[in-house]
């Protein structure tokens, strides 16, 4: 473990300016302040971990688990930190190594996250499921949330922990993660007598909410 080496990197972002990378394996992200011209350039920073010879899993304001995504948005800097079920914001880009995040989403706090042993975690428009990718068009706040089958989008930028997403895309709702936003047995199995689709029994009201009645008031 150095400070040139990865193991399985899985994202790399820039501004044209700096380079950042999701050094996945080794619970770190990594920062170059120039872009690299020459092979195996060593990174000039690192997050995650206090030096470059370590990768110890971590859940505090300046240690990762996995980390998958990365983003630069002019003085930000976004990391989805996967296995953490998280997205942290530095507001400035780091200068130090080490450098505790500003702000995280997904959880209250920087202390808190589901055990690693969890294998489904209920949605809400505040909490992430293994995120592994963050963006943002300089307005809005872009999150892949995979363990949930969806996408969050904040329509400004947060400032606050946990604060709530305004848009889920991929699911119905925020409290859905269905795969491929619907069940088997949501699917429309006819017309009744005023035109209106029907579906199988079962079909949650919450997938195929009603819109109406019919002339039997059903």
């Amino acid at each position: 473990l150095t400070q040139s080496g990865f193991r399985n990197p899985t994202m790399v972002a820039s501004d044209g300016k700096i380079l950042v990378l999701a050094d996945t394996d080794n619970n770190r992200v990594l920062i170059w302040n120039t872009i690299p011209t020459v092979p195996d350039q060593p990174a000039d920073r690192v997050l995650g971990q206090p030096n470059f010879t370590t990768a110890a899993i971590g859940l505090n304001a300046s240690s990762f688990r996995g980390p998958e995504g990365v983003w630069v948005q002019g003085t930000q800097l976004f990391v989805a930190d996967t296995q953490n079920s998280r997205v942290m914001v530095w507001n400035n880009i780091p200068t130090a190594n080490n450098q505790p995040a500003d702000l995280v989403l997904g959880e209250p706090n920087f202390t808190t996250a589901p055990p690693s042993t969890t294998s489904n975690l209920p949605p809400t428009a505040s909490n992430l499921f293994s995120p592994v990718s963050v963006t943002s068009d300089g307005t809005r706040l872009y999150v892949t949330d995979l363990g949930h089958n969806r996408v969050l989008i904040w329509n400004t930028i947060p400032t606050q922990n946990g604060q709530a997403a305004d848009v889920v895309v991929g699911q119905q709702n925020m409290t859905s993660e269905l795969d491929n936003g619907n069940i088997a047995s949501c699917v429309v199995t006819g017309t009744d007598t005023d035109g209106y689709p029907t579906y199988a029994a079962g079909c949650p009201t919450i997938i195929c909410p009603s819109t109406s009645t019919d002339s039997a008031g059903t």
